[in-house]
């Protein structure tokens, strides 16, 4: 993946990144991949992320795309 990061304010940062990628399934297969994200800090050692990933299902058909939400607390010990 190629990607790209900036802050967002004073306690976030957003992201960006896309590329290809490789499922091993039935079978290895060309694909394309990207997602974007948000990090932000809520305490000293407490943030929140959240990210959007999707990846075509079909080699380079982007009208059909598997899409993933994902989102999370993450703490610093």
């Amino acid at each position: 993946h190629v990607g790209y990061e900036s802050q967002l304010g004073w306690d976030s940062n957003w992201y960006i990144q896309a590329g290809p990628a490789v499922t091993f399934n039935d079978g290895a297969t060309g694909e394309v991949s990207g997602k974007v994200g948000l990090t932000t800090a809520l305490t000293e050692r407490l943030s929140a992320y959240g990210e959007v990933a999707s990846v075509t299902t079909n080699e380079y058909d982007f009208s059909d795309l598997n899409t993933n939400i994902k989102a999370g607390l993450k703490y610093t010990f």
